[in-house]
């Protein structure tokens, strides 16, 4: 088993990594060690540009990925809710129930209403005779000519 010992940096080997840095030349293991060395409290003045060059990509790193978990179960819940509504709703439907007005007066009964509906169409169906009548009375020949004698003007 390999001990490694932690190396601390000094101030002239920082300055030194962090000009190799600008430069584009400094390896991903210098990088670590310099953004380590920056990630210190109490660090001089002259370092407070490349600590927040290294603090922002130390922040971008660590934000937390995106989960729908939470989102999840509050879908849920409204899932639920909505169920328990609808299962509701199904039992508070109105009933609906079948009447009628005769002479003012509400009759309910399911029996009477039928009975007053059937005898409504046959009074319909009964005065059917007088419209057979009237048509009669339209078809006739002599009716039809005196009607135009009226609106050409020339009566007899």
């Amino acid at each position: 088993m390999k001990l490694v010992k932690k190396h601390k940096m000094t101030f002239g080997e920082a300055d030194a990594l962090i000009e190799k840095y600008y430069d584009g030349f400094t390896t991903v293991e210098e990088e670590k060690r310099l953004q380590a060395f920056l990630s210190q409290n109490g660090l001089p003045e002259r370092y407070a540009a490349e600590q927040a060059i290294f603090g922002y990509f130390k922040n971008r790193k660590s934000k937390q990925a995106f989960t729908l978990r939470p989102y999840l179960k509050w879908a849920g819940s409204v899932a639920a809710v909505f169920v328990i509504l609808v299962a509701g709703l199904q039992f508070i439907q109105p009933t609906y129930a079948s009447y009628a007005y005769v002479n003012g007066k509400k009759i309910t009964d399911l029996d009477q209403v039928k009975v007053q509906a059937l005898n409504s169409l046959n009074n319909v169906s009964g005065k059917n005779n007088e419209v057979k009548q009237t048509l009669n009375d339209i078809t006739d020949n002599q009716l039809i000519k005196q009607q135009l004698d009226v609106f050409s003007g020339s009566g007899e």
